[in-house]
C-alpha cells in the first residue's frame, strides 16, 4: 500500500497499480514535492491516471523504456511490468521553486535549465540528496544505473516541456523512479502526472493536477 496508489503483484508477473485520491502535501495544500500525504483530492487518482495512460506511451515512442503495458480507466488500475525498484528518485529542475530555494538560499524561479538532482528514497532520512559517488560507494546504483537514470530523466524533460507547452503549461520540475526489469534494462516507473510535476499555467499561475487532466485528456471528462 503505497502512499497515493496500492499495488499488487499479479500471477504472470506484471503488476496492477490501483490509484487513490490521497495527495502529498502539508497542513492540507497539495505539493507534489512534498513527501507525506496531506490530503484528499476528489478525482485525483483518475487524473493521475488519464495522464499516465497519455504521457508513458508519448515516452515510449520517444525511445524512454516505461513499465506501463496499459490502463484501465474506469476500474482506476493501470497494468505495469514487474521491476526491481532503485532506491534513489531524480529530480529535474527548469527553475527554482519550493524545497530547493529554502536549500539554497536562491530566489523562486531562479533559471537552472534542466538541473538533475539525486536523493535516497527514505522518508525517515527525509529523503536527503546524494551525488554520482556516493551511490556507487553506498551501492545503492552502480555507476551504469546512475548513467542510465540521469541520461533517461534529461530526455525525458525535454519530452515533457515541449508536450505540455502544447497546452499553455510550462514545466518547473518533477521528480521520477526508476526500477530494473528481467533482463536488466532500466525503466522509467510509478506514474506520470500531477503527482509528480510541477506546473504554471499562462497566466503564471500554478496548474491544478485534475485541470490538468481535464485539458490534456478532455476526452475523457
Amino acid at each position: 500500500m503505497g502512499k497515493t496508489k496500492d499495488i499488487t503483484v499479479n500471477n504472470d508477473g506484471t503488476c496492477t497499480f490501483t490509484f487513490k485520491d490521497d495527495a502529498c502535501g502539508e497542513n492540507g495544500v497539495f505539493d507534489p514535492g512534498a513527501n507525506e500525504v496531506g490530503l484528499k483530492i476528489d478525482g485525483m487518482g483518475r487524473a493521475s491516471l488519464l495522464l499516465s495512460q497519455n504521457f508513458f506511451p508519448i515516452l515510449e515512442k520517444e525511445g524512454i523504456p516505461t513499465h506501463f503495458i496499459s490502463a484501465n480507466v474506469e476500474g482506476g488500475t493501470m497494468t505495469c511490468r514487474k521491476l526491481d525498484m532503485l532506491p534513489v528518485e531524480f529530480i529535474w529542475r527548469d527553475k527554482a521553486w519550493g524545497s530547493f530555494c529554502k536549500m539554497y538560499g536562491v530566489e523562486q524561479g531562479y533559471p537552472l535549465n534542466g538541473l538533475v538532482e539525486a536523493t535516497i528514497k527514505s522518508d525517515p532520512l527525509g529523503d536527503p540528496r546524494i551525488n554520482r559517488e556516493a551511490c556507487v560507494l553506498l551501492g545503492k546504483l552502480t555507476d551504469g544505473q546512475y548513467e542510465q537514470c540521469d541520461t533517461l530523466i534529461r530526455q525525458i524533460g525535454k519530452i515533457l516541456k515541449q508536450e505540455l507547452a502544447k497546452f499553455g503549461y510550462f514545466l518547473i520540475d518533477f521528480k521520477v523512479e526508476f526500477g530494473v526489469d528481467e533482463s536488466g534494462e532500466v525503466r522509467l516507473a510509478d506514474e506520470m502526472s500531477g503527482g509528480i510535476w510541477r506546473l504554471l499555467d499562462k497566466d503564471g499561475k500554478a496548474a491544478d493536477p485534475i485541470g490538468c487532466a481535464k485539458v490534456i485528456c478532455k476526452e475523457h471528462y
